[in-house]
């Protein structure tokens, strides 16, 4: 009799053992809630660094220019000395002829040689991993490089039949013919037929396989409205990581549309309101973008991706000096959502429209730069204060000066240059409490009567506002 009820629970035990292996295999990437909590390094893999340290300039900009895996294995500590908790990389596959970005697909048995092997793509994973650091990699379900109707070269959808019938999206498309926007190319890239068995089928085994072969944290997902909802629910359930779309519209209720399918996407309703206040419009752009967006998306925003500048877009130091583009960078990277810097802005890269906008960092990977440097006290300050966790109340806003409480912290922007003094009120603080700037030491001001008064010297555009707490950290100044 000992020995059965000592068997019957030894078998209950195996049993249970083998469910929770079940669930670790099955759901072993990182949740959304896990997610929040990161701040991500965007990268092109051929802009960001060579594998042999190479630091001369890219001849043409429109092909390879060299950087490798290996290149960002070897620079991970320039990218985690700034703070930053995951690294988001170009799609891997082979590509056509001058795919430098990764976006024009044409083998996906194969790895792209241009920026190394299997084994090193899977280095660079491990190492982020054994630093705490996850990645997230682009990838593409939607088309293949620019073979207009010969599809012969790409494997495996080498057919006519695994494509939609040649059409193309014009821009008047994007608002009001969806069907189009599914059906059609974009760009004139041969556009793949998710709803063809195989096509279907393939790509969903596909992005399992990846995922699981490289240990993969999270997907940022390309050109995701070009794609039926239903495919893309069954693509993220597939990776079984968190996903992240581009949804490329201003419209709510359109790009909401692709919550659910996908776990989140690239905030860029908000993206085009923070590029058009930190132009020096207004900060009307900012507070009422953000009005809008709350009762559409609710919670989801916490999970959408932040952002001040991308590899689509002009950089935002294109068009402004750089103390203004530091107000915009502390913005971004405290604002409500997961915080998404674009390579090179810690550098004051200024390039323009695609792809000038994509310059090679190795030419300048300064450690030193002032930008670098406020930024890693900015990503420290998000972290030391658990911003992802507090609420997110608009204070004040004007043309030039906008207030946010999160918590206990009170954060303050400018969009020019000029000293500013502003009176703030409704601060919830009794009179008396002290409150001092994160970002210039025994830089404080006293709340009196619910009133905080804030004063932005010359070039100085940011204060980050908590109650009087030592910080052991040095001083970096943000104005000149």
């Amino acid at each position: 009799q000992t020995q059965s009820t000592w068997g019957y629970k030894h078998c209950v035990m195996i049993k249970a053992i083998l469910v929770l292996s079940l669930i670790c295999c099955c759901f072993g990437g990182h949740s959304k809630e896990e997610w929040r909590s990161r701040t991500i390094y965007q990268l092109l893999t051929d802009r960001f660094a060579k594998t042999n340290g190479d630091n001369k300039p890219c001849s043409d900009f429109h092909k390879y220019c060299g950087g490798t895996w290996k290149g960002i294995t070897k620079n991970l500590d320039y990218i985690q000395g700034m703070g930053f908790d995951a690294i988001w990389i170009s799609p891997v596959v082979d590509n056509t002829a001058d795919g430098y970005h990764g976006y024009w697909a044409r083998d996906w048995f194969q790895m792209n040689e241009n920026f190394g092997s299997e084994g090193d793509l899977q280095d660079l994973v491990q190492e982020c991993h054994k630093r705490g650091m996850w990645v997230m990699v682009d990838v593409i379900a939607n088309h293949v490089g620019p073979v207009h109707l010969n599809y012969t070269s790409i494997k495996p959808f080498n057919a006519p039949e695994h494509y939609h019938d040649y059409c193309i999206i014009y821009d008047s498309d994007w608002e009001n013919n969806q069907w189009k926007v599914e059906n059609c190319r974009l760009a004139n890239l041969p556009d793949l037929k998710q709803e063809n068995p195989f096509v279907k089928e393939f790509l969903l085994k596909w992005i399992a396989d990846l995922v699981k072969k490289y240990d993969f944290d999270g997907l940022r997902v390309d050109t995701t409205p070009l794609m039926p909802k239903p495919f893309l629910s069954e693509y993220s359930k597939s990776a079984g990581i968190f996903s992240v779309g581009e949804v490329f519209n201003q419209r709510l209720e359109y790009v909401k549309g692709y919550i659910g399918p996908l776990d989140s996407v690239l905030n860029y309703p908000w993206f085009f309101g923070i590029r058009n206040a930190f132009k020096g419009s207004s900060f009307w752009d900012i507070y009422n973008s953000y009005n809008q967006m709350e009762p559409v998306f609710g919670n989801d925003l916490d999970y959408m991706a932040v952002f001040l500048d991308n590899h689509d877009n002009a950089r935002l130091r294109h068009f402004i000096n750089e103390a203004m583009v530091k107000s915009g960078l502390a913005f971004t990277l405290t604002a409500r959502g997961i915080p998404v810097l674009y390579y090179g802005d810690e550098q004051g890269f200024n390039g323009e429209n695609d792809p000038y906008n994509r310059e090679p960092l190795w030419t300048k990977m300064d450690t030193s730069y002032p930008l670098y440097q406020f930024i890693k006290l900015v990503v420290r300050f998000r972290k030391d204060k658990k911003l992802w966790g507090l609420d997110y109340k608009q204070v004040h806003y004007d043309d030039h000066f906008y207030v946010v409480k999160r918590g206990t912290n009170i954060l303050a922007f400018a969009n020019n240059e000029y000293p500013m003094s502003k009176d703030i009120g409704n601060m919830p603080f009794p009179s008396g409490t002290k409150l001092c700037n994160y970002l210039v030491r025994d830089d404080c001001s006293i709340v009196n009567n619910g009133v905080l008064h804030i004063e932005m010297h010359q070039n100085e555009m940011v204060k980050l506002y908590s109650i009087n707490q030592p910080r052991n950290s040095i001083t970096i100044m943000i104005y000149h």
